[in-house]
């Protein structure tokens, strides 16, 4: 079963744009996502989600998190939530 991974960054949402190594974070590699999506508004998560469920992904997450620009860090915040509709 594949599963999508939509990550919400809440803070630092300019400077996880601009970074070009955010998709190896073992954060992300622990999530065992086969596809994972960057947010920084509601609208790009629903973006996400709905591309991901018409890309063929059978359970799409949905996890919100920080990154900090200084040490290169993706904090995240809670746990990943199963998006449904």
């Amino acid at each position: 079963m594949k599963k999508g991974l939509v990550v919400y960054v809440t803070a630092g949402k300019e400077a996880v744009m601009a970074d070009s190594s955010i998709q190896e974070f073992p954060l992300l590699k622990r999530e065992d996502a086969a596809t994972v999506c960057f947010a920084t508004s509601e609208d790009e998560v629903a973006y996400g989600w709905w591309h991901m469920i018409s890309r063929g992904m059978h359970q799409v997450f949905l996890m919100t998190a920080a990154y900090d620009a200084v040490s290169g860090q993706l904090e995240p915040h809670g746990t990943p939530l199963r998006l449904y509709g």
